[in-house]
C-alpha cells in the first residue's frame, strides 16, 4: 500500500496518498460546503502529553463536506440539491445536526473503552475499523488512527484510502459518495501536547467526478469502485511555546525569547501515536538553537524530522517514507507593534 494505515483487502486499488495541496487541487474550487467545527467529546484514546496510553482525553471533531453541485440552479439535475431555491433540505445537501450526531455517536462507541461491549451494530463497525488499521480486534485503548478510521467508515462506508467497504452489509454510510467533491475530517487532542496547544490528525479526500451512486463509471475502462481520486493525511503539532536563543540584534543574543512553533507532517503514513516523540525532537532542536534567523531554525527542525527522526526500531528515515514537513515559527515579542513576525518553511524529501 502506498500510504496511510494498512488495509486487509485489495479488491479496489487504494487512492494515492498525496499532499493536502494536491488533494485540494484535485477537488477543484468548492461551490457548496457544509461544515461543523470542534464537536466536543472525551474518550481514552492514543497517548497523552506524557506518552501514556489508556488515559481519558478531550477530543474535538471537525468536518467539511464539499458537494459536487451547488445548492441552487440545478433544475436539470435530479440528483443535485435544490435547497438554495426551495429553502428545504434535500438529498443534495446534509443536515449539519445529523452530521454532528453521526460523528459524536461514532465517538461514543469507544466511550467506555470497550467497543466490543456495545450493540451488534456498533461491534461490526468497530471491528471493521480496527481491521482496516491492522490493529488487534481486542482493543482497550484505541490509537487515534483506529478511532479516526471508525469515524471515516461511518461517514463514507469505506476505509480511509477507499480501497474497500468496511460497513456491515445491513448498514448504509451517512454520506453518498456520488454527490461529493471532497471530504475533510479532523480529530484534535487539545491536551496531548506538553508545551503546545494540541495535536490533530486530518484526512482530506477528493472524489472522482465519474463516480455515481452504486459505484458505476461512465468510463468503463476501469472496474474500480473506489470513489476517491486522491487523499491526504496530516499530523499537526500546534502552538509549541519554547524559550529559544534566536535573533540578529545584540539584545536578542543575551537571553532566550519565546518562540511559537507549528509543525505539520503531510503525507503522514503512520497509524501509531508518535506525536509525543515528534514533539521531543522539535523541542530538543529549539532548545539547543543559537541561530540568528527563524529561516535557519525552521529548516533545521524540518531536516531533523526528515533525516534523524526514527519510529521505534525502524532504521528508515522519514524522508524515505515521503513525508512533507511544514514548520511555522513565530516570535511574539520581537516586533513591539505587531502580534508577531513569522517564517514558514516546507521541506520535501
Amino acid at each position: 500500500m502506498p500510504g496511510g494505515p494498512p488495509t486487509n483487502d485489495t479488491a479496489d486499488p487504494p487512492a494515492p496518498l498525496v499532499s493536502s495541496f494536491r488533494v485540494r487541487a484535485d477537488a477543484g474550487e468548492p461551490v457548496a460546503v457544509v461544515r461543523v467545527r470542534n464537536l466536543q467529546g472525551a474518550i481514552p484514546v492514543g497517548r497523552d502529553a506524557w506518552g501514556r496510553s489508556g488515559k481519558l482525553q478531550p477530543v474535538l471533531l471537525s468536518s467539511e463536506v464539499s458537494f459536487a453541485q451547488p445548492f441552487s440552479g440545478n433544475a436539470a439535475l435530479s440528483s443535485a440539491s435544490a435547497s438554495g431555491d426551495t429553502d428545504k433540505l434535500d438529498a443534495g445537501t446534509v443536515h449539519y445536526g445529523n452530521l454532528s450526531k453521526t460523528l459524536l455517536s461514532s465517538l461514543e462507541l469507544w466511550g467506555q473503552g470497550k467497543p466490543s461491549g456495545g450493540s451488534s451494530e456498533s461491534t461490526g463497525v468497530v471491528a471493521a475499523a480496527i481491521t482496516a488499521t491492522g490493529f488487534a480486534a481486542e482493543v482497550k485503548t484505541p490509537r487515534t488512527a483506529d478511532v479516526f478510521e471508525l469515524l471515516w467508515v461511518r461517514m463514507t462506508g469505506r476505509v480511509v484510502d477507499g480501497s474497500r467497504v468496511a460497513l456491515p452489509l445491513d448498514q448504509l454510510p451517512f454520506l453518498d459518495a456520488g454527490k461529493l467533491r471532497s471530504l475533510s475530517l479532523t480529530m484534535s487532542l487539545p491536551k496531548a501536547s506538553l508545551l503546545g496547544a494540541g495535536v490533530s490528525l486530518t484526512t482530506t479526500a477528493s472524489f472522482r467526478e465519474d463516480f455515481s451512486k452504486g459505484g458505476d463509471k461512465k468510463d468503463d475502462k476501469s472496474s474500480s469502485k473506489n470513489p476517491l481520486r486522491s487523499y491526504s493525511r496530516s499530523l499537526r503539532i500546534q502552538g509549541l511555546h519554547m524559550p529559544t536563543l534566536i535573533g540578529v540584534n545584540s539584545n536578542e543574543r543575551k537571553a532566550k525569547q519565546m518562540v511559537v512553533a507549528d509543525v505539520e507532517i503531510d503525507k503522514f503514513d503512520v497509524a501509531d501515536d508518535i506525536h509525543s516523540d515528534l514533539e521531543k525532537t522539535i523541542v530538543d532542536t529549539m532548545e539547543s538553537s543559537s541561530f540568528e534567523t527563524l529561516e535557519a531554525l525552521a529548516s533545521q527542525i524540518a531536516n531533523k524530522i526528515l533525516s534523524d527522526f526514527r519510529i521505534g526500531d525502524d532504521p528508515k528515515p522519514m524522508k524515505e517514507r515521503g513525508w512533507q514537513v511544514k514548520v511555522c515559527l513565530e516570535k511574539p515579542i520581537a516586533v513591539p507593534f505587531a502580534e508577531c513576525p513569522a517564517v514558514e518553511v516546507t521541506m520535501r524529501p
